[in-house]
């Protein structure tokens, strides 16, 4: 016999953290350009007109004429952030494409 029971996201989850408020310096996948990337929490308004919590991934970077470029990626919040959501983060925008 065995019993079973429903888990809380505590316990799938007990690393959560909290989004870090300092810049990450990267090095783009393709072009192997500088990327200072940082995290703002925020929220935006889905087609369904229904606003939703976000995490937003902002990339700042230098084209080939030396101009300043950002790149800005939206994430839905996921119920429980974890360093792997970062980990993962933070590795798409060192993949996205950049405006050179």
């Amino acid at each position: 016999m065995f019993e079973a029971h429903s888990l809380n996201i505590t316990e799938l989850f007990p690393e959560q953290i909290s989004l870090p408020c300092k810049r990450f310096n990267r090095t783009h996948k393709a072009t192997l350009k500088p990327i200072a990337i940082w995290f703002v929490e925020g929220k935006r308004k889905a087609r369904d007109q229904v606003t939703e919590r976000c995490i937003f991934v902002y990339s700042e970077y230098w084209d080939n004429q030396g101009n300043n470029c950002f790149n800005c990626q939206a994430y839905r919040y996921p119920d429980c952030l974890t360093q792997r959501d970062l980990d993962r983060y933070i590795d798409l925008a060192t993949e996205q494409k950049l405006e050179c």
